[in-house]
């Protein structure tokens, strides 16, 4: 049928119910929605998504090291190393000594860097509003403490939760 290709938006109507009446199913469309919108606010004001999210777990000012942004932002080391050198190079971040450790280095913030995270913010609060518009207060109120609860019962993915982290390696061991 004409216009039933995999741009065209989803009719909630014709959704069978035992997708629409998954978690699992309304997360990911969610999940979806607000990647492709992430996406083009960080694009926007010149920095990935994986640049974003660093930008914005740095925003508390708190020097964080390598391995604890790459748990927090779901990627290994290697990954969160090479974003965080390029923030560096850029001057969005910048490097510093561990005051116990030296071998470890802390990652801020720079001025720069809160300053294209402010601009990213504006945007994503435009798209959070937008997400909000159709729902009474109450569910406004109950929605991030709801998905924040959801996500630390399934520990937030894999990190932290041991026999998913085991699973998850031994299957990709195993692949054909």
């Amino acid at each position: 049928m004409a216009g039933e290709g995999a741009g065209s938006p989803v009719d909630p109507g014709r959704l069978p119910r035992a997708a629409a009446g998954r978690v699992e199913y309304v997360a990911q469309r969610l999940a979806r929605a607000l990647t492709r919108s992430t996406d083009a606010i960080a694009a926007r004001h010149g920095v990935s998504v994986p640049e974003y999210r660093v930008l914005l777990l740095l925003s508390d000012q708190v020097p964080r090291s390598n391995a604890e942004l790459a748990r927090l932002s779901f990627v290994s080391a290697q990954a969160t190393h090479l974003v965080l050198a390029d923030l560096v190079a850029r001057g969005l971040a910048e490097r510093g000594a561990h005051p116990e450790n030296r071998r470890i280095r802390l990652v801020r913030l720079t001025d720069r860097g809160a300053a294209v995270l402010e601009a990213c913010l504006a945007d994503v609060v435009a798209v959070e509003e937008r997400l909000h518009a159709g729902m009474p207060q109450p569910e406004r109120d109950l929605l991030l403490s709801a998905l924040t609860r959801a996500a630390e019962t399934l520990a937030g993915g894999h990190f932290g939760d041991l026999p998913s982290e085991r699973e998850a390696t031994e299957r990709r061991r195993h692949r054909p």
